[in-house]
């Protein structure tokens, strides 16, 4: 804690001047002008989400559906911000989350298609999963959020639709340390218990008769890519996986060189204090051990700094065993949103495309591939070139 409280300043600074408590390079805000300070931002979000639940509240009576489901996911998106923004087991902190399941359960009722709320036995408490589904013949895609998503937020929203649209059955699962499943839960992330969580959902869908129990599809974002690379590693189910905004590299660099709001983010997630929070990423190295032998897609911004192109680039070429394509964004942070060199495409909708491609049989050759600005986007990715190759290379 001591490390966090003399930081606190320039976590201060960037909310206040940027908009935003991470990834500040996109330029784009998140906080409202009147947020001045990381202490502040439970409340003006809450304030916000607690509204907007309030008018979708009264579009739903109404009977304006496609506007209540907007206003809920809006909703949804700030109270789990805010309470994100808290640090510790707090009743506030209980307070926001339980609202935003609330919201959940109200876009549960209105959605087109059918939404499930999931309780998995796990560690002796439940792990939470929502389940979409239109038919129980589209295949099934697991989606696995990062550190600052949850299965409502993130890539994904509340009603999965990147997804359901393109004719896929959705799992999304809060695991250990996430959403729901820490704040509400009480379950910490631990070292390996992502994976174990994982395969326990799977094989509880299954048992459930909600999935055959075969084929499975993968997308990993941000810290989730490491999820995603341990499951595809260890389970022959899955039969092809994508990473989006990647953060499967060297956690020290990504914990203590960015901001400060990350270190207390894993620390929320894993209860551990600094001492022990030290050695668990010390000793969580995934490269070291991940083996993939399935159709595997890396896409990555080209100065992301939470992992590098030349972690990229060594997984890619020592660890990945089956047909795999490596996708750098030109001038690209992390995140994909308003990303210059895919004009307007999000590479959620990248990815989703990719592995919907997988299961149609399409071939694809292995590369090392760069979209650059002023491209058609993935349509016409071209070789790595000189500055992203030499600049990995000792």
């Amino acid at each position: 804690m001591e490390r966090d409280f003399e930081q606190q300043w320039v976590q201060d600074w960037l909310v206040r001047t940027s908009g935003i408590s991470v990834n500040a390079e996109s330029g784009r805000r998140r906080y409202p002008g009147s947020v001045k300070s990381e202490m502040m931002i439970p409340k003006i979000l809450g304030i916000e989400g607690i509204r907007q639940k309030e008018l979708a509240q009264s579009a739903s009576k109404s009977g304006h559906r496609k506007t209540a489901l907007k206003i809920y996911e809006l909703a949804i998106r700030n109270l789990i911000e805010a309470q994100h923004n808290i640090f510790s087991d707090t009743a506030l902190k209980r307070h926001l989350m339980a609202e935003a399941q609330s919201c959940m359960d109200a876009v549960i009722g209105l959605a087109e298609h059918k939404i499930q709320r999931l309780n998995i036995p796990f560690e002796g408490k439940t792990l939470p999963a929502l389940f979409h589904s239109r038919s129980e013949s589209d295949p099934l895609l697991i989606y696995i959020p990062g550190m600052d998503g949850t299965k409502e937020t993130s890539s994904i929203g509340p009603l999965a639709e990147p997804f359901i649209s393109r004719g896929f059955q959705v799992l999304a699962v809060d695991g250990p340390g996430q959403g729901e499943a820490r704040t509400l839960q009480g379950i910490r992330l631990k070292k390996g218990n992502y994976l174990t969580a994982l395969k326990t959902v799977l094989n509880d869908l299954s048992q459930q008769g909600l999935w055959a129990g075969d084929d499975a599809w993968v997308i990993g974002s941000s810290l989730g890519t490491r999820w995603a690379l341990e499951l595809a590693s260890n389970d022959d189910r899955i039969k092809a996986v994508a990473l989006l905004h990647a953060a499967f590299g060297d956690l020290g660099p990504l914990i203590y060189s960015a901001p400060p709001r990350f270190h207390k983010v894993l620390k929320y997630m894993t209860g551990l204090d600094d001492d022990d929070l030290d050695d668990f990423i010390r000793t969580d190295q995934l490269m070291s051990s991940v083996k993939v032998s399935c159709p595997t897609l890396v896409c990555i911004g080209e100065f992301d700094p939470l992992t590098s192109i030349g972690e990229a680039r060594d997984l890619y070429q020592n660890n990945l065993g089956g047909p795999k394509q490596l996708v750098v964004l030109e001038d690209a942070f992390h995140g994909s949103e308003g990303v210059a060199s895919l004009n307007g495409m999000n590479g959620t909708d990248l990815a989703a495309d990719w592995i919907s491609d997988r299961i149609q049989g399409k071939p694809f050759e292995s590369a090392e591939l760069l979209i650059g600005k002023g491209s058609l986007g993935p349509y016409k990715a071209q070789p790595l070139t000189d500055w992203q190759i030499l600049r990995t290379q000792d």
